[in-house]
């Protein structure tokens, strides 16, 4: 046979075959259509700010492969389609599967068990209950019963919460009207530097933390008595949704304590009630504080619990205003803190990728997180202040890297 020809064969079977593939290739899909017999849920309902990855909640065929794994979002309550990419035996499928991101989480209700009212003067019932919800921000919150504020006698009342989910928490307490209040208060017990050591624990150090209300300090003298260490107010918001002011003796108290080798952090005390607050705040204290040097955190100190109805967030809202301050300042540079009382550290705040300052006043704390500051009195004698001062320790070796 004429190699031509042969050579014109072989030509003619290649571009066939070529031509077949090409029509294989062409006409397969990129992807296909999810097999709903190679997924399987195993959690159909989520809980709402649960941390969970997709790869938590569904089970693929032995022979199949998840291509992409993610955070699922679960920040807002309802139906949500999940986006699913997976591969079985070479193919590509894709599809979604429908999940229910749910609240089971009933209210919050802070309310004493006992209350004393002046006869016909008005009951502060917002200010006296925080009534909140980790998810909703106008939860209803009701006094259930009957009372008159001009009857002088106890009356049994209950406080009933309801937020959207229908999750329901209901307290009891009772509502005494008097004539007049005892307002007398016992004397408070003052304690000395010296009792204070004598307290302390093995691993911490003496530290007082200070604002304008001590006014005047001698910082020589409170390093004669042995303090190495303060947090001084940088500055405060001056009220609701207004701006941020210096403490008046700032200024004094870093210089005084620089001089005299006082090692310092700061706190700033703050109303506010939104993450723009929160961040603007922030850039007001990173701005105050260019000229100086810290070897201390700068405190979030966030304490306006009787304003907090009024605020309509939840709490959840409240942690991201929290974690939105301090990761604005963490990334200038600084070290951070939050700062707050054992009851509502354990209650409400969740920020646990940062330090924790503890306030709780006792002589052993029985808070169970970690912490690296503990104020521990506010009534404190130290010579070079004047009045009472708060006293703190400071465990140096816990400051997370």
């Amino acid at each position: 046979m004429n190699k031509k020809i042969i050579i014109g064969i072989i030509m003619l079977i290649l571009i066939g075959i070529l031509t077949v593939l090409g029509f294989i290739l062409l006409n397969k899909k990129e992807y296909y259509e999810l097999d709903i017999n190679d997924v399987y849920i195993e959690k159909k309902e989520i809980e709402v700010y649960e941390k969970i990855k997709l790869s938590q909640i569904i089970y693929l065929c032995d022979d199949c492969f998840l291509s992409k794994d993610y955070d699922i979002d679960t920040n807002e309550i309802g139906k949500k389609e999940l986006d699913i990419n997976y591969t079985k035996d070479k193919d590509k499928y894709k599809g979604t599967l429908e999940v229910n991101i749910i609240d089971t989480t009933p209210p919050y209700i802070g309310v004493g068990s006992y209350y004393n009212h002046i006869k016909g003067t008005n009951f502060t019932f917002n200010k006296d209950i925080i009534c909140g919800d980790n998810y909703d921000r106008n939860i209803e919150c009701k006094i259930i019963g009957d009372y008159n504020l001009t009857d002088l006698k106890e009356t049994n009342l209950k406080v009933r919460a309801e937020d959207k989910s229908g999750n329901v928490t209901e307290k009891d307490f009772i509502l005494n009207i008097v004539e007049v209040t005892n307002n007398s208060k016992s004397k408070p017990t003052y304690m000395s530097l010296e009792e204070a050591l004598k307290r302390k624990p093995e691993n911490a150090e003496i530290m007082i933390d200070v604002s304008k209300w001590q006014e005047d300090i001698d910082w020589k003298k409170v390093k004669e008595a042995g303090v190495n260490y303060a947090m001084l107010r940088l500055g405060t918001q001056i009220n609701v949704d207004q701006g941020s002011v210096i403490d008046a003796y700032f200024e004094k108290n870093i210089k005084g304590a620089h001089e005299n080798e006082i090692k310092v952090g700061v706190y700033y005390y703050t109303y506010a009630n939104d993450i723009e607050d929160a961040k603007e705040q922030a850039n007001w204290v990173i701005e105050q504080l260019k000229d100086y040097e810290l070897e201390l955190p700068v405190a979030f100190d966030w304490e306006c619990w009787r304003k907090f109805n009024e605020f309509h967030i939840s709490f959840h809202d409240l942690n991201e205003i929290g974690r939105t301050f301090l990761s604005t300042v963490e990334k200038a540079g600084y070290k951070v803190v939050n700062y707050g009382s054992k009851n509502y550290l354990e209650r409400f705040w969740n920020l646990e990728e940062y330090d924790t300052w503890l306030a709780h006043y006792t002589k052993e704390t029985n808070y169970s997180k970690d912490y690296i500051m503990w104020q521990f009195t506010d009534s404190g004698l130290l010579s070079g202040v004047k009045g009472p001062v708060d006293f703190d320790y400071l465990f140096l070796s816990q400051n997370k890297d």
